[in-house]
């Protein structure tokens, strides 16, 4: 989404906001010195609402995207579910993206803008809706007004895409457990996968029987441009 909004929101209420998230994590026993060293980057992100695509930047964790800015190199390519501010933060990074998205209004806004660059390659999968019937692992189960769509053709977009063929892949779209099981044969030896909102109950399952074994690297606290805190993990393939 992208607005022409600029209020700009009084300190006083970010510092409480951020004060709040930091308790959350406290009572759930999360450490919090990482959360502590990201404030000035929540006090950023939180002061003006400016959503990520017009910042260039990944919605996740502020901490795992200053990480992939360190581990991204010119001639990359990337698989990403869920297009924007990722699409423009890896193609400034001198790497090719190809991108999954399931929200028509938002692909043909993006579209507009990014059609004609080489560096880029846009995909949708809208959901089937109206369905009466949809296994459980082609639901969305953290998706808004997602009751009775079926995201089986979204999970299975990258089915086609040669095996070991990227660098990176980033979940952070719908059906996320399916996304990852169904893609994650596409990642090279030794390459990267990024998974958002890994907090999250109901993905445990699927990082720990698909990436248990793989080295993980765990980001928590400020988010960009969100107020609330958020987790994001960097996986690294075995070589």
């Amino acid at each position: 989404m992208i607005t022409n909004n600029r209020y700009v929101k009084p300190s006083h209420r970010i510092l409480a906001r951020f004060l709040n998230e930091l308790w959350k994590y406290i009572k759930q026993g999360k450490p919090i010195s990482e959360a502590l060293k990201g404030y000035s980057a929540y006090y950023d992100y939180n002061r003006e609402r400016v959503f990520p695509y017009e910042r260039q930047l990944p919605w996740i964790n502020h901490f795992a995207c200053e990480r992939l800015r360190e581990l991204i190199i010119p001639g990359m390519n990337i698989l990403e579910f869920g297009l924007g501010g990722s699409t423009l933060f890896f193609r400034n990074l001198g790497a090719s993206v190809y991108s999954i998205e399931h929200d028509h209004e938002w692909f043909q806004t993006v579209k507009k803008e990014l059609e004609n660059d080489k560096m880029v390659s846009l995909h949708l999968y809208k959901p089937e809706i109206n369905q009466p019937e949809i296994e459980d692992k082609y639901r969305s189960v953290h998706g808004l007004f997602s009751e009775g769509m079926s995201w089986k053709a979204y999970a299975h977009a990258a089915d086609h895409l040669s095996d070991e063929a990227f660098d990176l892949i980033l979940i952070d779209g719908r059906a996320r457990p399916e996304c990852l099981r169904n893609s994650i044969s596409k990642l090279k030896p030794g390459g990267m996968l990024v998974f958002d909102n890994s907090e999250r109950e109901s993905y445990q399952q699927a990082m720990h029987e698909l990436m248990g074994n793989w080295r993980c690297e765990k980001y928590q606290g400020v988010q960009i441009c969100d107020p609330f805190f958020s987790e994001t993990r960097i996986y690294f393939k075995p070589a």
